[in-house]
Formats: C-alpha cells, structure tokens, sequence
C-alpha cells in the first residue's frame, strides 16, 4: 500500500498549471497517434514530437522533484 499513498501525494501536490502541462501532451500524443496519416501532422511531426518530448520531460521532473 505504500506505493499508492505515494502516488496520491504526488497527485495532491499538482497544480493547476501542471495539469494543463499534462493536457497539452496528451492532445499533442493525440494528433501524432490518431491523425498520423493526415498531411499536416505529417508535415510538422517532428515539432509535435519535440514538444511531446519535453513536456514529458517537465513533468517526469516534477514528479520526481516533488517531495511528500
């Protein structure tokens, strides 16, 4: 049980602006994953997956950073 009171810590402890960091991700995954055939995610799917990069990256540090 230890490791779920762990995680629901970390959840209280998230902002308001983290997650619409989180969202943000999730609609770039989104694009890259449900309308990968279509010519502007296509063209632009580099960008996409720099900016899923590094707001994976923000989070995975704030998650790690935040101490219960």
């Amino acid at each position: 049980m230890k490791i779920i009171d762990w995680i629901n810590q970390i959840v209280k402890a998230q902002n308001v602006w983290d997650i619409g960091v989180l969202k943000l991700l999730c609609v770039a995954v989104g694009m890259i994953l449900g309308a990968y055939l279509t010519d502007f995610v296509l063209q632009y799917v580099w960008w996409f997956g720099i900016i899923s990069v590094l707001l994976f990256i923000f989070l995975l540090f704030r998650v790690v950073k935040l101490k219960p």
